[in-house]
């Protein structure tokens, strides 16, 4: 506190005068009421004249208003000290017990009182309401100004409002206020008289308070109403419109609903004017086609306002006959002027389906007359995925070569390693499906089929040695012949091996196995395990006979002793 200078302004009046002590204060008691007038102001204390009896003294601080010398201030006698003489006087105290009485008159008939907000706490604010300090929570402070909402409460400190007690405690003479209470008893009796001022329908004037995601409140009549952002206009997108309502701005709107049992008053501004739906079919009709701009684009597809208040979808399956869109941003852009064609319009719904493709032809309709399957052609290579490769069969119409046609040998190798975007290459059409918009394409089916040759090289029953390429739940595989790779299933197997293959047999180990069949178009290889021994059975029986019958042919033979008959 800064330093003040001592004031005298009565010139009767010494220092020594003050501060003398004075037998007639004998009689002063403790808890008396005396008036007195202020003499002097020190830096701590108000020095007050007791009617000549003596002089007491008040801390400065006890005073909200800061006091000057002359005037006349009332207090209660808290203790007199005879050794200096001294009277120590209370204005605060005196007004905490008058303010105590009001203050439980009040709580008792319910009515509000007036409450100073003296400073800020962690919970709430300090209040003065008639000399007591009381307790305001943040959550009881109610609504304040419009342009208040929503912020920290810091600045309504010094702000005296209405209040409504809620407790009492008689033994700390303290006790808890709301403002909020008092505010919800006076909306409660506005709520009541509220239908004899607006109807549903009526056109009024507000001022808008606060914005919320939803919508903003606007104030109107002293009721709060709330308009969602739904009805703040026909327009699909209402962020832009929303924005546009400051808060404090006065704005004319049309009441939706009333309900004061429910305290809720629903309000639009979109209802100033007709809906655009209701004449939609006046407007518009299938097959139209219509200029708009883009408004929103997503994932799904691209809202395009029609004007006055309408807006279509185009969706991204409506966009090309022939790409897989996967966001509309790969046609589109916000705010890019674009003509469609009107495919739907569901009047109940509000519903407009738009569609791009359908300004051209199909090229799907006719592309049998331009392609054949079995038709050797050659195109540019347009993508690469690791699944197979996207090439050019018309300007419009991509086909897919799948990783598996790409050669006849396996594993297939990986597209994206062994071509590039541009190359041109040889395929083959091997399907055509209108509907579902595919071209399957073969580079395979342009080559010899290896497979052929191989069955050539080993007939059903040939024993073969190769190694072990991969051991499954279901069998094992086995590579030859230069990479060549076919199955032994489980049920080819010996019962010994088939009992506990996947210990029997090891990746790389060294085996013989028996051709039973070699499916070339399909490039399936399946062997047999079991008829190992049958098959090298007959081979050795059938080298015998091959043998013997060699023999007869030579004993037979008209010139066999010829030799020997020259010799």
């Amino acid at each position: 506190m800064a330093t003040r200078k001592v004031l005298f302004e009565d010139s009767n009046v010494s220092m020594e005068d003050v501060f003398k002590t004075d037998t007639t204060v004998a009689d002063i008691r403790a808890g008396a009421v005396i008036n007195g007038k202020i003499v002097g102001i020190t830096p701590e204390f108000v020095i007050v004249d007791m009617s000549g009896k003596s002089e007491g003294r008040i801390g400065l601080r006890e005073f909200d208003i800061e006091p000057a010398v002359g005037e006349t201030v009332e207090a209660l006698v808290r203790s007199y000290d005879s050794e200096t003489g001294l009277v120590h006087l209370s204005k605060r105290e005196l007004e905490a017990r008058r303010g105590w009485e009001i203050v439980k008159e009040a709580f008792e008939k319910n009515v509000p009182v007036n409450a100073l907000v003296k400073r800020s706490l962690r919970d709430g604010y300090m209040v003065n309401v008639e000399g007591v300090f009381m307790f305001m929570p943040h959550t009881q402070v109610g609504l304040l100004g419009p342009r208040e909402r929503g912020g920290k409460k810091v600045h309504i400190i010094g702000q005296t409002y209405l209040v409504k007690i809620q407790e009492l405690n008689d033994r700390r003479k303290t006790g808890v206020v709301s403002r909020k209470v008092f505010q919800d008893e006076q909306n409660a009796t506005v709520w009541k008289e509220i239908g004899n001022k607006i109807r549903i329908g009526d056109i009024v004037k507000g001022t808008v308070t606060k914005h919320m995601n939803s919508g903003v409140f606007i104030l109107v009549d002293g009721i709060e109403g709330f308009m969602h952002w739904t009805n703040f206009t026909w327009e699909r997108k209402a962020d832009a419109v929303k924005h546009k309502l400051e808060v404090g701005q006065e704005v004319e709107v049309r009441v939706l609903e009333i309900e004061p049992e429910n305290h809720r008053l629903s309000l639009g501004l979109k209802q100033l004017t007709e809906d655009p739906w209701s004449t939609v079919l006046t407007r518009f009709k299938v097959g139209d086609r219509v200029p708009g701009q883009v408004s929103f684009v997503a994932t799904y597809g691209a809202f395009v306002e029609l004007g006055e208040g309408l807006e279509g979808l185009l969706h991204v399956t409506e966009m090309s006959w022939t790409r897989k869109v996967n966001h509309a941003n790969e046609f589109l852009k916000v705010g890019q002027e674009v003509e469609t064609k009107i495919i739907g319009i569901n009047k109940e719904d509000k519903r407009i389906s738009l569609g791009l493709r359908q300004l051209h032809a199909n090229p799907w309709d006719t592309i049998r007359n331009e392609v054949k399957i079995g038709e050797t052609m050659k195109g540019k290579i347009r993508g690469l995925t690791n699944t197979g490769i996207f090439v050019a069969i018309t300007d419009s119409i991509d086909g897919l070569i799948r990783k598996e046609d790409i050669g006849w040998l396996e594993p297939a190798p990986d597209p994206k390693k062994t071509y590039k975007v541009g190359d041109e290459i040889e395929f083959k059409v091997i399907g055509i499906d209108s509907e579902a918009r595919k071209v399957e394409c073969s580079i395979r089916h342009t080559l010899p089929n290896p497979y052929k040759k191989l069955r050539d090289k080993y007939p059903r029953g040939t024993v073969i040695e190769g190694v072990v390429s991969g051991v499954v739940d279901f069998g094992i595989f086995i590579k030859f012949d230069e990479g060549y790779e076919g199955l032994a299933h489980i049920s080819t197997m010996e019962k010994e091996q088939a009992t506990n293959f996947k210990k029997t047999f090891a990746k790389g180990q060294a085996v013989k196995a028996v051709i039973k069949s070699i499916d070339p178009e399909n490039r399936k290889i399946s062997f047999s395990l079991k008829d190992v021994g049958y098959a090298l059975e007959k081979i050795e029986m059938r080298q015998y006979l091959e043998k013997e019958n060699s023999s007869k042919a030579e004993t037979t033979s008209p010139f066999a002793n010829l030799k020997t008959f020259v010799s």
